[in-house]
């Protein structure tokens, strides 16, 4: 049997133990960077609730940051913490990224991730919708046309309320959030009426409630709002989007052509629940075209956008569609 060299094996058996020590190394950091856990009481919650976040595993002492994804996968801060001597923190608080009456309902996903360490953790809450009052003997609340197209106004007219009591206002979204649409003056024979406009709000199913502060007497009118023509192509212009389809996150560019040199282009967007946000104004160059960008962040809902471009003198619509998926 040949003789080893000697030199050769001590070469060997070093590289064999700093490749054990990396792998245990690497081991370790993996199974370390999972210790750390996430929990939210209660994990089904109504709208509204207190909850209580608490985690666990992390380095003592450290700063760590808690947000939350949103069912439509926006994603909002909750707060940032610092860690106790054992690693925990107990964060109790009311969701209310968008209003504390304004939480739709559906699954959310809380994410606490340690700034030192980077250890992250998640955890799940199921958001019910909050119990209502029905409607009260003797109360009425009527819309006078409960199904009309974006762009429409729907009147109210309630009644039954005592004289001059106030009476409070709220609407609940085709999501379920609740917005509250503060109080009202009920006149000397117990009326009120309100106006709501519908000019780019979410297309679906409404429910406006007026309750009387005094006589705790609730009325209740239901409405549609049905998408408008706002995603109608008008005249010669075009409207295109690159790329067509890409993450939370990330830069799309909008190209116009067609319009009339130098007017002015208004831009929106309309959102998967159909509702429109305006994303600015640009000017058409001297051959009637335009370029720009748009960053969509982590707090643009995904799904299918459609993007639309309208001159303001010419009054020609282009639009093109665009699908947004969840951020990584």
């Amino acid at each position: 049997m040949p003789m080893i060299n000697r030199s050769l094996l001590a070469t060997f058996a070093l590289v064999f133990t700093g490749a054990l020590a990396l792998i245990i190394a690497i081991w370790s950091w993996t199974a370390d960077a999972q210790t750390a856990s996430l929990t939210v009481s209660p994990a089904v919650a109504r709208q509204n609730t207190t909850v209580t976040l608490s985690g666990s595993g992390f380095l003592p002492g450290e700063t760590a940051s808690i947000w939350i994804t949103y069912p439509d996968y926006t994603v909002y801060g909750v707060a940032v913490v610092v860690i106790d001597e054992q690693g925990r923190f107990n964060h109790p608080y009311l969701p209310d990224f968008l209003g504390a009456t304004f939480t739709p309902t559906g699954r959310y996903t809380y994410t606490a991730r340690g700034w030192q360490s980077g250890r992250e953790a998640y955890a799940s809450l199921e958001v019910e919708i909050a119990p209502a009052p029905g409607v009260s003997a003797g109360v009425q609340l009527t819309v006078d046309k409960p199904t009309q197209a974006q762009g429409a106004t729907f009147t109210f007219t309630g009644s039954g309320y005592r004289p001059g009591e106030p009476v409070a206002l709220w609407l609940r979204y085709p999501n379920n959030a609740v917005a509250d649409l503060g109080t009202q003056t009920a006149d000397q024979r117990g009326r009120i009426g309100l106006a709501i406009a519908s000019n780019g709000i979410p297309v679906g199913r409404y429910a406006l409630t007026a309750r009387g502060l005094q006589s705790d007497g609730n009325g209740i009118a239901d409405f549609e709002v049905l998408p408008g023509d706002t995603l109608r192509p008008r005249g010669t212009a075009e409207l295109t989007v690159g790329p067509g389809n890409s993450q939370q996150r990330s830069a799309i560019s909008l190209r116009g052509s067609g319009f009339l040199p130098g007017e002015v282009v208004t831009i929106w967007a309309t959102l998967p629940d159909y509702s429109t946000e305006w994303l600015g104004d640009v000017t058409a160059a001297a051959d009637g075209s335009f370029t720009t960008e748009l960053y969509l962040s982590e707090q643009s809902p995904v799904g299918r956008y459609a993007m639309s471009a309208y001159g303001n003198r010419s009054e020609r619509r282009a639009v093109a569609e665009y699908t947004l998926g969840p951020g990584q």
